[in-house]
């Protein structure tokens, strides 16, 4: 007899989980999400006429079977994404480089002083040393204190949280894992010492190919919702069976049994698998009596999308904007990238800005559209005699979920509070964030089924 598996979670991670459970031709996979709609958060918005992605969701350095098995869903509609990237800092942008770029400063005193606190730090017994708490800690004992307190200033303006408040963890989730703040030449004799090599950054001429993953994205036209409805098609094709718009009311275990009660019936698994990024959820689920939500910070942002002609925009994948006292943070060509042009020849940018739920920039973002608009023209994203078409706001209260500090803490005493009581409940952890982490995760799934 087959046993059944059922997924909690239409997202990549609730993907992923069925694609490597299809190896196992014993199990029967059903997955269930309370959206109408397949892929969560990668399924795209309808927006003026577009298509357009809740944020940049290329699928960015997976693995090659990864991306051969998106190739096959997408029935070879997909092209190759050469990364053009770019990231600002202190009124500057620089090319090649999406990471805050400190070399920005004309200071030579201050950067010599993050040079000799670099070298200090290079030269301690690591073995000795304590584990940071916070993310504060992480960035000083990788960085120096001066360039610690620089970088926490950005950490707060991208993700409204003080970097004390941050899991040294939140790191992997940030484009912060790295520091450059002199010209590229002078950063490559630095990276010559062994631990500076490990903490430092600095663009090359070229890298050559340096692992088996590529980048890719739906050529369809329809942006990543094209690519999450013939997922949809293509796992039913397989055999696994979706339900969405289904609400879970209580799941509860009898003779080894999952009994998921929903608004459209019983459902009976063998093992369910938590694959939804909200653990509160889970709980109030199972009536247990854990917060554990309120150990990760959602990041609001005013999600700004312009409608330009596609030749005055520049050709390009996507800007870091790293000054705190800017709206943006990250502006995407996502038109071009997602193959929607319409024939007037209009496509579009998005920006992704980050604001207090609390702040009149959230409270009235349309007032800043002009102020936007001017800000990516300097930033280059657009060229100066582009036309502001049209525009859309949309204002998303929780994007990117970093963990704070005691969030492992938290979610170790839920998860064996749920082994405790519910031996066929399955969660899967949230910190894994880039695609191919959470491809490779998924695969120690089809261990904890018997």
């Amino acid at each position: 007899m087959r046993r059944k598996v059922a997924i909690i979670g239409s997202g990549f991670r609730g993907f992923c989980d069925a694609l490597h459970l299809l190896d196992r031709k014993d199990l029967e996979i059903t997955i269930i999400d309370s959206a109408p709609f397949f892929g969560g958060v990668m399924n795209s918005l309808s927006i003026k006429g577009f298509f357009v992605d809740k944020g940049v969701h290329i699928f960015d350095s997976i693995p090659i079977k990864l991306a051969e098995t998106i190739t096959e869903i997408m029935q070879g509609e997909v092209h190759k994404i050469d990364f053009v990237s770019a990231s600002a800092f202190n009124g500057k942008v620089t090319e090649g480089f999406s990471l805050p770029d400190l070399n920005s400063y004309d200071d030579k005193e201050l950067k010599n002083k993050i040079q000799n606190e670099l070298i200090e730090l290079s030269n301690l017994n690591r073995d000795n040393l304590p584990e940071p708490k916070n993310l504060k800690e992480l960035f000083q004992s990788r960085y120096g204190k001066t360039a610690e307190d620089i970088f926490s200033k950005i950490f707060k303006k991208v993700y409204g949280l003080k970097s004390e408040e941050a899991a040294p963890a939140a790191i992997a989730q940030t484009s912060m894992g790295r520091l450059k703040f002199l010209d590229d030449v002078e950063m490559l004799k630095l990276k010559q010492n062994p631990w500076l090599d490990t903490v430092l950054a600095a663009r090359r001429k070229s890298v050559g190919k340096v692992d088996d993953y590529v980048s890719i994205y739906p050529s369809d036209g329809n942006a990543m919702k094209g690519w999450c409805e013939k997922a949809m098609q293509w796992l039913q094709d397989k055999g696994v069976s979706i339900k969405l718009s289904t609400k879970i009311n209580s799941i509860s275990e009898k003779n080894s049994t999952c009994l998921i009660d929903t608004d459209s019936g019983l459902i009976n698994a063998d093992y369910v698998v938590w694959a939804n990024d909200s653990i509160n959820a889970l709980a109030n689920i199972l009536n247990i009596k854990k917060d554990v939500d309120k150990f990760q910070h959602g990041t609001p942002m005013v999600f700004t999308t312009f409608m330009t002609q596609a030749n005055k925009v520049k050709d390009f994948t996507y800007l870091q904007n790293f000054d705190p006292n800017q709206f943006t943070y990250r502006s995407a060509a996502a038109g071009r990238i997602s193959s929607q042009i319409d024939k007037n020849g209009i496509s579009f940018v998005t920006c992704e800005c980050p604001a207090s739920t609390k702040g009149d920039f959230w409270s009235k973002p349309h007032k800043e559209i002009p102020n936007i608009w001017d800000e990516i023209k300097r930033l280059g994203i657009i060229e100066n005699d582009a036309e502001l078409v049209d525009y859309d706001i949309k204002k998303i209260p929780s994007t990117f979920k970093l963990c704070k500090s005691g969030y492992n803490n938290a979610f170790k005493d839920f998860t064996t509070t749920v082994n405790e009581n519910y031996k066929q409940v399955i969660i899967r952890d949230v910190l894994p964030f880039f695609r191919r982490d959470i491809f490779f995760d998924s695969k120690h799934l089809i261990n904890l089924i018997d």
